[in-house]
């Protein structure tokens, strides 16, 4: 049985609530920036920047200042996993306290907005697709809920690091330094 170094939960806690912090903050300014982050691009590439580059610190710092300069594929995936399960689960709690208790309106807004959105895309979604199943999407728009909301902002971050966080391990696996 593998024994997990408790430095090692340490840190991966602490990485993981500061890049929920700085993925709180990064959402709020472009909320107040009246930029609504939930659908704003240049707003997920930057959840992505943070995640991947705190990720990354958390994974060095765990290399240098913790394993002495070794570093195992577990170590990576454990740490990893730690971080952003963390950090989807901070962000997740903010968003739902956010949309429930600080912007009470928000489902309705964000229905309105998807749904005109989604008319502007009628065109091509019928062609692309069909009327069907651009109506099925509209429908599918209107039953959403909020927690279907905090449930997808959730995954998205888990995904996020799901993805990097074994090609980071690999890299420290294998780098001297």
């Amino acid at each position: 049985m593998i024994k997990v170094n408790p430095k090692l939960t340490r840190i991966s806690i602490k990485y993981g609530a500061v890049t929920a912090l700085f993925t709180i903050i990064a959402f709020l300014v472009f909320y107040f920036m009246g930029l609504q982050p939930w659908r704003n691009l240049l707003s997920f590439l930057l959840d992505i920047m943070v995640i991947v580059i705190f990720l990354f610190l958390a994974l060095k710092d765990y290399k240098d200042n913790v394993g002495g300069g070794e570093f195992r594929f577990y170590h990576g995936m454990t740490i990893g996993f730690i971080v952003y399960v963390t950090t989807a689960a901070i962000f997740a709690l903010f968003y739902l306290i956010f949309i429930y208790w600080g912007n009470p309106d928000f489902l309705s807004e964000y229905i309105k907005t998807a749904q005109e959105d989604l008319v502007n895309r009628k065109d091509m979604i019928v062609a692309a697709l069909s009327e069907e199943s651009y109506l099925e999407q509209y429908k599918m728009i209107a039953n959403t809920t909020r927690s279907t909301l905090v449930f997808d902002v959730f995954i998205k971050k888990l995904l996020i690091g799901l993805v990097v966080t074994p090609v980071f391990s690999i890299i420290l696996r294998s780098s001297r330094a």
